[in-house]
């Protein structure tokens, strides 16, 4: 199987970042994982990073401020939010997501293969 993409996967809660992981990478990605927002930031500074999906919720920085810095030092990284939560900051976390700069939404739980096919579809997408 040809390599995919290189995806930065934040997510505080450790099983679903596994379990995520695990999907992702057995469907031909290579995934660096972070517990948190400045992990995750780290991780995208320091390494080739094709794209981000990161938790919105999360304890210490969150997901809606990591995307914020991401979509400020890397304009055109695709960026997929994914949360368990209908509302963010008093909105729901669709319209969350897309005012912090988020190409993509997923609800959790989802399928490794539902979030494979945004990852591919806005990869495809020019820059």
């Amino acid at each position: 199987m040809s390599e995919r993409a290189r995806i930065c996967l934040v997510d505080d809660d450790i099983f679903v970042r596994d379990a995520i992981a695990l999907g992702l990478r057995d469907l031909g990605y290579t995934v660096k994982v972070a517990p948190g927002a400045m992990a995750g930031s780290d991780l995208i500074q320091h390494n080739e990073i094709d794209a981000l999906v990161t938790d919105l919720r999360m304890p210490g920085a969150s997901g809606a401020q990591l995307i914020a810095e991401a979509r400020a030092r890397w304009p055109t990284m695709p960026i997929i939010a994914i949360s368990g939560a209908s509302h963010v900051e008093g909105l729901s976390v669709i319209d969350a997501a897309r005012a912090l700069g988020a190409n993509a939404l997923l609800t959790k739980p989802f399928r490794a293969s539902e979030l494979a096919t945004a990852l591919d579809k806005l990869l495809a997408q020019p820059a």
